[in-house]
């Protein structure tokens, strides 16, 4: 349920196809999100079915037709309700990295640290990227009024990667005792 309010504030922002919202998911949600390019459009017919979003179908001669989605006002009003009255629960951490390392004890040492170490290259990729696209979007911290919530999100991206960083020195460390 909760790639429809993802979706819909990605909407509240601006009109988008489907493979739009598919590259705007990509870049400023995926360090806490994730969704195939087959929900997306799954959830679009939905959210249009139930009269949160509707389409308009733009005509093309040398590419196929294609949809372009807005947020109705319906949709805005649900994105709000949602924002300000799901109640807050405690996370959910559902990380296979981790699922893996819980298993370490069956492992000997030496193969425990190069996961560790072939993770630690994945999540420092993340990290620059993540960097990256920050200093893309948001030269010297400054941000527009409606990417906010981007600003925020990229950031908590950013100090992720860092702590996990961070635990995979430490977690080598003890590894090597």
């Amino acid at each position: 349920m909760a790639l429809r309010y993802a979706l819909l504030g990605l909407l509240a922002k601006n009109e988008a196809t489907g493979y739009e919202l598919t590259q705007q998911f990509k870049e400023t949600i995926i360090h806490f999100w994730t969704a195939h390019h087959t929900q997306i459009y799954r959830e679009l017919l939905k959210m249009e079915e139930e009269g949160l979003a509707h389409s308009k179908t733009i005509h093309q001669n040398d590419y196929p037709d294609k949809k372009i989605y807005k947020i109705t006002d319906k949709g805005f009003e649900q994105l709000v309700e949602w924002v300000l009255n799901k109640p807050v629960n405690v996370p959910k951490l559902k990380d296979d990295l981790l699922l893996r390392v819980s298993m370490f004890h069956f492992l000997p040492s030496e193969q425990a640290i190069a996961f560790l170490e072939k993770s630690k290259e994945h999540h420092q990729m993340g990290l620059l990227m993540t960097k990256k696209w920050q200093d893309e979007h948001f030269p010297d911290g400054t941000y527009k009024e409606n990417e906010l919530g981007e600003y925020l999100t990229s950031e908590f991206g950013v100090r992720y990667m860092e702590s996990w960083l961070s635990w995979c020195d430490w977690a080598r460390e003890v590894l090597k005792k």
